[in-house]
Parts: C-alpha cells; structure tokens; sequence
C-alpha cells in the first residue's frame, strides 16, 4: 500500500475519533465554539445572595422573590429590555383610558393558557387584582400598591376577554402599577382548589407554588440552595428563536463561592461585591456589567433639630456646597456611584424635569464660605485660637454602623465642616437604633440612607422625599414641608397627560432644590459579573431579569 493511502486512511480515522468526541461532548452537556465549551448550554445558572421569601405575587415584595415572580407570572403590560420609558402589551393587547382619566379598558389575548393548562380570561384578572386587595400583604404591606388607586369595586368584566378598571383616584403611575409584580395574573381556579382567598391572611400553598402564564414554571425550591425553573411548554409567546429551557438560581453568600462559580463556567452570572470585582476584571471569558441602578444614595438634614440653625434654608444650601460629591464617588464607592441631580433617579420617566439632568450643587467651599457669611454665620466664636460658626455648637453627622461607604462619607464631610470652621460630630449606632432616631427624635442634624424603587414612576420616588408628612410624604422624617410642592406633587401623581406631569416635576424641583431638605448624592451602580458566552441579557431596575431572552452561544 502506497504511503499516501496509509495518510489517508489515518486522517479519516482520526476525523472519525474527532467527530465522536465532539458528538460525546455535545450529548454530556457542553457545546464547544471558538475553543470555549460553553457549560449546561440550555441552562441559565446564577449565584446570588439569599432566597425568595415567597412565589405568591400578593406578598411578594422582595427583590429574589419578584424574581421569580415575574418569570412565573405575566401582568396585563410589561417592560422590554432595558427600556424604561416605555410600557408594552403583555396579556392585555392594548388599553384605553376614558377622558375622566379614571375609567380604564384592556383588551386581552385570547390564546393565553396558565402552565397547568387552563386558559386564562378576564376572571382571571379581576379575582387577581381583588386577591392583592383582600389579602392585603399582612407580611410585606405590598398591596398598597394598588390600593392607593384601586378598591374591590374597581375592575369589571366586560366580556371573557375584556376588563374595565376604575380607579379611586386619578393616577399618572398606573401603568407602571400594573407593570409590578403585585399585579400578576394568577389562575382562579388553582387558588381556589389550594386554600382561596382569606382576608388579610396568607395563602401557604402560594407560597411555595404556582401556577402562571410565564414563560417558566416552577419545577423545584430547595430552601437555602436553589430555586429551578422550567420552561412552560403552554406559554403563549411559543418557544421558537434562542430562549434557556431551564433556569437555575443559587444561593451561596460567600463571595468567594461565586467567584469560584462564575471562572470555572458553573455560573453564568453572579452578584460580586463591589470590592471583588478586581477579582474578575479582564479575566477571559467573563463580562462585568456596569448599569446605573435605581438604588440612590442620599444625605438628610433634620430640618426641625434641636440645632435650631438647621431650620435655615441657607445653612443647609451651603452644607451643600459643602459635601464633596467627588470624593463619595471615588473613595466610598470605587467610582461605583452616579450623581443624582434630584429625587428622580437616572432611566426613569421624567429624570429631565431636573435641570436637564445636571446637578445644581457640587463641591466648592468658596461658595459655601459666602452664604454663610451672607447669612450672618460668621466664624466668630474663639475657641482655643480656632474661630468656629454657630457658637462652636456641632452638627451631629451620623451613619449606621458597619456600613463602610457612609463611615467614609461621614468623615469628608466631617473635615470639609473642619475647613468651613464648623464643628461637628460624627457618630454611629446599629440598624434598629438609627431608624429609631431618625423617626422619633431631633437628636440628630445629617444623616446617611438610602431608597431602592417599588415601581417605575417618580412619585415613589418625590412624594417620600420631599412631599410633607401632611400630604402623605416625609418618609425620612425631616420636616421639611412646601405647600406649592405638595401641590406639584399631586398635579404630577393625579394625571396621566405626561406634558402636565412634566411641567409639575419641573416646578418641584426649582423650589425643592433651593430649599434643600437633603443632599442627592449619587446612583447607585449596577454591577454583576456574567460569563460573555451569555446573549440577551440587558440591565433594566424595574424588571431585572427576564430569563426568556437569555440564551447561550
């Protein structure tokens, strides 16, 4: 035999050794593409910290349980991808709004089946919206938000595929009400056969089960290990184009766990502390995403202190001045923070009205140096040589023990207030007790807190802020109050013209930012890391994740 026949033969042997490894390979789980084998290529894995508190759309108020909520379950209107000005069709078709501005009329498709088979319908709808009502969240107090527009009497059924809602009051947020998990459309008949509906009581059965209408449905939940979802054969969005048939979400509240998880493919995406992610940066075949989140970082000025000077709208327009928004981002945060011009979080409807966007205070000590001076606080209390403003009384900074940004922030505040000549004090307490301080004491004049959203409108963001205790706001317990604001407040809440809720943030902000009850410090970064072989993945605060786009390649 010629020796290039011998060649030959051990090529085709060898292409045929080639081809049945790489067929074994595809069948044990793994895909092999652009030398990367791609782990469990129809799975989607994430390691996070913690577990969901429930699966049952009326108590789920949790950031893990809305979750899986919102890929179990469908609402009458949606989100799609990281577009958050926009709300889209989900099982309602499309709406019309009555020129009371209170009447409300979905039209619903009519191919919709829940996960067990059952198909879905206008009854459906109404015993979901009158469940949230009637349960009423005795453990997350979540149905208040229907319940601020919505009673037992609102939703009528029109016909089998037709719902009319009316509202209690005009609302400018509805649809993005409608668009949270509370709002889900769960199946009457499976609540029904699984312990109905008991005023201001839980549903057990719903809180380890359910039966939807999403894209996946429930498979298992191994408490404190994972939670595994599968895909639903009876989904009405079908299973054609590139979707993950199962989802699996871990709990491992070790960094290092995850860190682990996600290099050696086992993760595809994890949740990495702030000051692990140099962990993971440049690291072939892993991504970090970096999105602002809605999660804002704020300081508050306790209007009504027993530090009377505290009440002065000019003290605390210098004190804003005088906070280096710079050094918060940098230093305290790892450059993981955004400015935030007002209440109204960076993504969300009407983050414009706000300056165009722009912050109005920024750090300059010259300036805060000038409106004191021009208000009268002078630096003329002689203190061991050092002259000091306020009589050398201090302002108490204070910030809730163990959390490392606010200490950092607290103390370049403490040495700006230095360089301005005021005195201060900064001081810490646990969790419990700071809380207690700042809802029912004056003992305090600044202090570190946050806010992360419950639905996407700037009302759940200015009505708490700046709203007075009057009108239903002041969450944070400033005392700080405007009447003209409150009136803006409630323009921009009770109409659904986005013109006259544009003009009423605008006219908020002018009056609110000049009168400051707080310092808006900054947005929050996203950060995840995730494993570049995962596709359709985007960031978006209000609906995170949406494992339906996802797939591998």
């Amino acid at each position: 035999m010629e020796r290039s026949s011998v060649r030959s033969m051990k090529a085709c042997a060898i292409a045929l050794l080639i081809c049945a490894v790489l067929l074994m390979t595809s069948l044990s789980g793994c895909v092999q593409q652009n030398q990367t084998t791609i782990k469990n290529p129809t799975t989607y894995v994430r390691y996070d910290i913690g577990e969901p508190k429930t699966l049952d759309p009326a108590e789920a108020y949790d950031s893990a349980s809305c979750d899986i909520v919102n890929n179990m379950y469908d609402r009458l209107v949606t989100y799609h991808g990281n577009d958050t000005l926009h709300i889209y069709p989900s099982l309602a078709l499309n709406w019309t709004v009555a020129s009371d501005q209170l009447t409300w009329t979905f039209h619903l498709r009519h191919d919709v089946l829940f996960s067990n088979g059952d198909p879905m319908n206008a009854t459906d709808v109404k015993y979901s919206f009158n469940r949230v009502i009637t349960v009423n969240s005795p453990d997350s107090s979540v149905a208040w938000i229907l319940e601020q527009c919505m009673n037992l009497n609102s939703t009528t059924i029109i016909d089998p595929y037709t719902v009319q809602i009316k509202l209690t009051n005009t609302y400018g947020g509805f649809l993005a009400l409608l668009a949270f998990s509370v709002a889900s459309i769960v199946d009457m008949k499976t609540v029904e056969a699984n312990g109905g509906i008991v005023a201001n009581t839980d549903n057990e059965w719903m809180k380890e089960n359910g039966v939807g209408t999403g894209p996946y449905q429930l498979d298992h939940w191994t408490h404190n290990s994972e939670v595994v979802l599968a895909k639903n054969l009876n989904y009405w969005g079908g299973w054609s184009g590139q979707h993950v048939d199962t989802v699996v979400v871990k709990s491992a509240d070790e960094a290092s766990t995850r860190i682990l998880a996600l290099e050696n493919g086992d993760a595809d995406f994890a949740y990495i502390p702030y000051g692990n992610l140099v962990d993971i940066n440049n690291k072939t075949g892993l991504f970090t995403v970096q999105e602002p989140s809605y999660n804002v970082v704020l300081g508050l000025f306790d209007t009504v202190s027993s530090n009377k000077f505290m009440a002065d709208k000019e003290v605390r327009r210098a004190l804003s001045y005088a906070f280096n928004y710079q050094s918060a981002i940098d230093d305290a945060f790892n450059s993981y923070l955004y400015r935030l011009p007002g209440c109204i979080p960076k993504g969300m409807p009407y983050y414009n009205t706000q300056n165009n966007g722009t912050s109005v205070y920024n750090y300059n000590l010259a300036m805060a140096d000038q409106i004191l001076n021009q208000s009268g606080y002078l630096r003329d209390f002689n203190f061991k040589g050092t002259y000091y403003r306020f009589n050398n009384t201090a302002i108490r900074l204070w910030y809730n023990s163990g959390n490392a940004e606010r200490q950092k922030m607290a103390l370049s505040f403490q040495q700006a207030l230095t360089d301005l000549g005021i005195n201060s004090i900064v001081s810490t307490e646990g969790w419990p007790q700071y809380l207690n301080r700042m809802y029912h004491t004056n003992e305090w004049d600044f202090m570190f807190l946050g806010w992360m959203p419950d639905y996407n409108d700037p009302d759940d963001y200015i009505a708490p802020f700046v709203g007075s205790a009057a009108n239903g706001g002041d969450t944070f317990h400033t005392g700080w109050a405007n009447a003209s604001v409150d009136s803006y407040i409630n323009q921009g809440k009770y109409t659904v013209d986005p013109t006259a809720r544009a003009a009423a943030y605008t006219a908020a902000f002018n009056i609110y930012i000049n009168d400051p009850s707080m310092i808006f410090i900054g947005q929050e970064t996203y950060t995840r890391g995730m494993r570049t072989w995962l596709h359709g993945y985007s960031y978006n605060p209000v609906l995170e994740y949406y494992y339906y786009d996802y797939y591998k390649a």
